[in-house]
């Protein structure tokens, strides 16, 4: 469904519209959860991208996927370390 969603944003939308980035750290954070950090992560970079170019670095929402990508990252290197 997510990506349906995020197809049909991207179709009416354009694909760098600031609701599209919503949609791809919507289904990143779905796939974090699932600890799908390898799908997550282009996802959140993308969204990322997406919204500081649309709102600003500083704006909320842009400051809300980038502490969900580092939570990721943090989250990896955990894994890694418990390795």
């Amino acid at each position: 469904m997510y990506r349906r969603a995020l197809a049909i944003y991207e179709k009416v939308l354009g694909p760098d519209h600031a609701d599209v980035a919503t949609s791809l750290n919507n289904g990143a954070w779905l796939l974090h959860a699932k600890c799908d950090y390898a799908g997550a992560e282009p996802l959140y970079r993308r969204a990322l991208a997406i919204k500081e170019k649309a709102l600003g670095p500083d704006h909320p929402e842009t400051k809300t996927i980038r502490t969900n990508l580092q939570a990721l990252i943090d989250e990896q290197s955990a894994k890694q370390k418990e390795k």
